[in-house]
């Protein structure tokens, strides 16, 4: 009898431990499961994240090896560039008096180039050099007109206005210790936004013309200045 009980009992109870592990072990393989499940959800978010900032960090690098270098001679600077001239209007005259092209960016007026006609007004004053006995190395130079036209202090300030009021065709005359001059206003031409007015100059022994230049003259806004105003270019 108790033998029989004890197998009865048995046969009861070890169905309902079998049924407990088995709910166990569902359960743990469940949660085995949805932890691999999250991984793998996981992981792509993950590779892509890193694979976004491999991107994000690369993308500097590339827009830094496309920046263009400076050319050889050009100034190093990280202002920005003013826009190009372009090339010369063919109504632009004299030539010599358009700028020079030199490959670099420009930052400010005076970056412009302007070597050949800075050489012709050197070329100008040289040919009016005249002994001075009361001047600083003992010569003078005709060609500084504003000495001989502007009378007081200031001279090179006033004599400024004097050319800026010429029309085209008219013209101020001077003469020097040993030369004459003059300077005639020869147009009205800007340089891409910058107004400009052109000059033609003249020296004279007698009547024989001893050297010519072409002047210019823009009005152009000083770097510290708070307007623009006529400034002699050459």
């Amino acid at each position: 009898m108790r033998k029989a009980f004890f197998a009865f009992s048995i046969g009861i109870a070890g169905p309902s431990i079998a049924l407990a592990d088995f709910g166990l072990e569902s359960l743990i393989r469940g949660a085995a499961n949805e932890v691999v499940r999250s991984v793998a959800n996981d992981s792509p978010q993950r590779s892509g994240g890193a694979a976004a900032a491999g991107t994000a960090q690369a993308a500097p690098s590339s827009a830094s090896s496309s920046r263009s270098a400076p050319k050889a001679g050009c100034p190093r600077t990280r202002a920005t560039p003013l826009p190009p001239l372009g090339p010369r209007p063919a109504s632009y005259e004299p030539a010599v008096l358009w700028p020079e092209e030199t490959g670099c960016d420009y930052y400010k007026f005076s970056d412009l180039k302007f070597d050949l006609a800075r050489a012709q007004k050197k070329a100008f004053e040289d040919a009016s050099k005249v002994p001075c006995s009361d001047c600083e190395g003992g010569y003078s130079f005709d060609a500084w007109a504003h000495f001989f036209l502007v009378k007081g202090g200031n001279s090179y300030e006033k004599f400024t206005p004097m050319l800026i009021a010429l029309k085209p065709g008219q013209s101020l005359g001077w003469k020097g210790a040993r030369y004459s001059g003059t300077v005639q206003a020869t147009g009205d031409h800007p340089i891409g936004p910058y107004p400009c007015r052109q000059y033609h100059w003249t020296l004279k022994s007698g009547k024989e013309i001893v050297a010519e230049r072409e002047g210019l003259y823009c009005e152009v806004k000083g770097e510290y200045a708070a307007s623009a105003s006529w400034k002699e270019v050459l």
